[in-house]
């Protein structure tokens, strides 16, 4: 984890609920960016001693995607433009950012058929869920078969 000195040097609690393995249709590379941003915000914004949740659940044909933090949590005001480029609602963090990553963040999952949104109280903390769709791997094999061998029609049989 590109955050790990910060997150011993904060004793913060990691706490990870995944389900089953599921398949997403998104770019691997800006995935990363994703989840490091939302990750180093959880960390930068959570005091010493608190604790980080990651829970990933399926439906739909959607995952879901929550990063939970006992941060310091956000006004109202904040979280209806936090997604805004060059926002910073916590001005006592300007130096460690430029306003840019949740904006670019959001930009990365309209890209990828996804979505981000955020729930969060001040004094609590906060939740950013970002929801992706399920790869569904039934149609990339026939995909993939049809490359292959050549002779699928149209219709999807031989």
């Amino acid at each position: 984890m590109q955050y790990e000195e910060l997150w011993d040097e904060k004793e913060l609690d990691l706490e990870v609920e995944l389900e089953e393995r599921t398949f997403v249709r998104a770019d691997k590379e800006l995935m990363g960016v994703v989840w490091n941003n939302l990750l180093s915000n959880a960390a930068k914004f959570t005091e010493p001693g608190g604790k980080v949740t990651l829970c990933q659940t399926a439906e739909d044909g959607y995952v879901k995607v929550s990063v939970s933090d006992t941060g310091c949590g956000m006004t109202k005001e904040s979280v209806r433009h936090i997604f805004d480029k060059f926002y910073q609602g916590d001005t006592s963090h300007s130096k460690e950012g430029n306003g840019l990553g949740l904006a670019l963040v959001r930009r990365i999952l309209i890209l990828m058929d996804g979505e981000i949104t955020v729930a969060s109280e001040e004094g609590k903390g906060s939740t950013f869920t970002v929801r992706l769709p399920v790869q569904d791997h039934n149609a990339e094999y026939i995909a993939e078969y049809a490359e292959v061998s050549g002779n699928w029609n149209e219709t999807g049989g031989n």
